[in-house]
């Protein structure tokens, strides 16, 4: 069995293997995980709201889960022998995450500037325009994710860990296009209840009245996270039932929403 805990020495290799394995994405990762923390604080000084919440919230909300994203990849490309980070289809995999990661965030920011949706937002041809090619850049950025597990199954080493990160990275980028693709035809998040996020869930927002896509999101993309960290125990088993839990999980929430029935009702 492996220790959960990192000593010191581990914690700075593992931190070092991370900056090295691709300096763009890692730079671009604390990026936003200090833009994250900006976000926050203009949450906390800037009264005007949208939706019911701080303006702020959305943006500081994508920061941080595309800041996680960029890390995990990361993690990811540790797992590869160096000659194979070197090739060209890693390097186009870690640029167009990075690129997309990064476009998306200056549109969402610039909405959230200006107290505007950026997602949904229709208003005009203009906005329309730049909401699809969000989308796009989106859902792009799972097909990255997507090759980059197939790469770390197909050069990695036969570990429980390269195992478990190339399947969830496959899983995670399936499912999140998946409901994404569900949230651009309905052209909401919310189906049913009250169509704000003053009453949501504290800090997640997820609708307390009704259904709510965002959960199955949540928990579709979030499987690329759950299941390597599962790996870190060095049970085949657990990997397996915590795979298998999350893609459940997935799956009912995303059918609770689409029957508008919220996660946790209040």
């Amino acid at each position: 069995m492996t220790s959960l805990t990192l000593t010191s020495p581990h914690r700075n290799a593992l931190l070092e293997n991370l900056r090295r394995a691709s300096p763009l994405l890692w730079w671009t990762s604390l990026a936003f995980l200090v833009l994250f923390a900006a976000c926050v604080l203009l949450a906390m000084t800037d009264p005007r709201q949208f939706n019911g919440i701080s303006t702020w919230v959305k943006p500081a909300k994508f920061f941080l889960s595309l800041g996680l994203h960029m890390l995990t990849l990361n993690f990811g490309l540790t797992l590869l022998p160096e000659r194979i980070r070197a090739t060209w289809p890693t390097l186009v995999i870690t640029g167009t995450m990075a690129s997309m990661a990064i476009l998306e965030m200056v549109y969402i920011t610039y909405r959230a500037a200006l107290g505007q949706a950026s997602h949904f937002n229709t208003s005009s041809e203009l906005a329309g325009l730049l909401y699809g090619l969000m989308g796009m850049g989106a859902a792009l950025m799972m097909v990255v994710t997507f090759m980059l597990g197939v790469r770390i199954l197909r050069h990695g080493a036969a570990t429980l860990m390269a195992r478990a990160t190339g399947w969830s990275f496959i899983a995670a980028a399936i499912l999140t296009l998946i409901v994404g693709f569900t949230l651009g035809s309905m052209g909401s998040h919310w189906i049913g209840g009250d169509q704000s996020d003053a009453t949501g869930l504290p800090i997640l927002g997820w609708s307390t009245s009704g259904g709510d896509l965002r959960t199955a999101h949540f928990a579709g993309l979030h499987i690329m996270q759950v299941v390597p960290f599962a790996a870190l125990i060095g049970s085949k088993p657990a990997v397996w039932s915590v795979g298998l839990f999350m893609l459940l999980a997935t799956i009912a929430t995303y059918a609770l929403a689409l029957n508008g029935i919220p996660l946790i009702r209040l």
